[in-house]
């Protein structure tokens, strides 16, 4: 299935179309992929998916054909309205630097019964594989583990209970705890360790300066290069307060009208109560939903620069399959929750950094056991709820996480970089 035609095609190629009207086009009309097209189509068997032009449906559009053309002739990360205060644009490489700095951020506390694993690889230059140094673990709380904690970067826990290991843990990086450091347990870190509180452990290996203030106690076998008796300052590393979060629905709102619908004859109200199966494929551009409510199953494909930006909830009743083609990517918008009763399929693992999910609701996303998370999600306000042995591509930023099985997150550290990039975006 393509996303695009030629500017030779005839005018229709601009439209919502059937499934089967494009595959007669792709087969008997030689067309190459650059014009955009998007399609919304139901299951062979469920009759015609809604389908808007943009004769029938409303347009939203404010911005021309001309500046269409010119954005998705464009490379880079997308430029996007930002505030309605100053209309300024905000590149999306800016917004992933900010929001996805570590493999896995919380606001709260966290906490695992299961074993906890991170690292790193660069989606541009290969696939993953095990064991790459990266991908920072940080809470704005304490950090209680039952099980083996092993981190390809640093560990940073703000809170004032500080870390507590039920087994061993490996820093590949520097450890920050705002409080104790106990377990009886071993311990190894390969860069500084700053403790704010007593250090008791039956051993601790620390490659670099160990900081502990006076007064602190330390126990067991304790080996650093140096150690230092000096004050250790309070540290939040993740950006929850409210003067530094992302304003996702600022930036939806200021694309309800600012966006590319016109273009390809999108309705934003296209996918609220649809049943059975649908198939939505967007091509580059911006563009903006209503909402996405829905008792079955819903795919969405992205093969370009793509942004798309949701005012309410997603609500999927069965399941979601958002696949981002590389070198396609995509910027997910979310205005309420995203719910997903049953499987959830997100991006691409070859490639986690090309998709970014933000989303600005309170409640619980739930992900099932056999979900596949290859993107970054941002979450901030949400808890996530992981079913099961869960392995996740990508990153994640949420207000709290509970997962019941082991936790392994592979870090993409392409989405640190992709700020370079923005000054060649429209």
């Amino acid at each position: 299935m393509s996303s695009a035609f030629p500017s030779s095609c005839s005018a229709v190629s601009r439209r919502i179309v059937p499934l089967l009207w494009l595959a007669g086009s792709l087969w008997g009309g030689g067309c190459t992929v650059r014009d955009p097209v998007a399609l919304l189509t139901s299951a062979p068997d469920g009759g015609p998916g809604p389908v808007s032009t943009p004769d029938s449906g409303p347009s939203t559009s404010e911005d021309p054909p001309d500046e269409h053309e010119a954005f998705c002739a464009s490379t880079g990360p997308l430029m996007l309205v930002s505030d309605g205060v100053t209309d300024e644009k905000v590149c999306t490489g800016q917004l992933a630097e900010r929001a996805f700095r570590h493999a896995l951020c919380s606001c709260d506390r966290l906490a695992f019964s299961a074993a906890l694993s991170t690292d790193a690889f660069r989606g541009s230059l290969g696939k993953y594989t095990p064991g790459g140094q990266g991908g920072g673990v940080a809470t704005n709380g304490g950090l209680a583990a039952n099980d083996t904690v092993k981190v390809g970067g640093e560990l940073s826990a703000g809170g004032g209970d500080g870390i507590r290991l039920g087994r061993s843990l490996t820093v590949q990086g520097v450890l920050y705890s705002g409080g104790p450091l106990t377990g009886d347990v071993t311990a190894e870190v390969t860069g500084d360790a700053w403790v704010r509180g007593d250090v008791g452990l039956a051993s601790l290996k620390v490659d670099g300066k160990l900081a502990v203030p006076e007064g602190r106690l330390m126990s067991g076998d304790v080996q650093a290069t140096q150690v230092s008796r000096e004050p250790v300052a309070s540290l939040a590393p993740c950006a929850c307060d409210a003067g530094s979060l992302l304003d996702v629905p600022g930036l939806i709102a200021n694309h309800a009208t600012r966006n590319h619908n016109a273009a390809i004859g999108l309705d934003p109200d296209s996918l609220r109560g649809f049943t059975g199966e649908r198939s939505l494929e967007l091509p580059c551009g911006r563009f903006y939903l209503s909402g996405i409510e829905g008792e079955g199953r819903l795919d969405l494909v992205v093969r370009e620069r793509t942004a798309l930006f949701v005012r309410d909830s997603i609500v999927i009743g069965e399941r979601l399959s958002i696949e981002v083609v590389p070198p396609g990517e995509l910027d997910l918008f979310i205005g309420a929750d995203l719910t997903v009763a049953g499987a959830f399929a997100l991006g691409s693992t070859d490639a986690p950094a090309r998709t970014r999910v933000y989303v600005a609701g309170h409640g619980t996303l739930g992900i099932s056991a056999g979900s596949v998370v290859a993107g970054n999600l941002y979450a901030p306000d949400a808890t996530l709820n992981l079913s099961g042995n869960a392995e996740v591509f990508g990153s994640l930023f949420v207000r709290h996480l509970e997962a019941s099985g082991t936790l392994a997150v592979h870090y993409d550290a392409d989405v640190r970089e992709l700020a370079s990039a923005c000054g060649s975006g429209k």
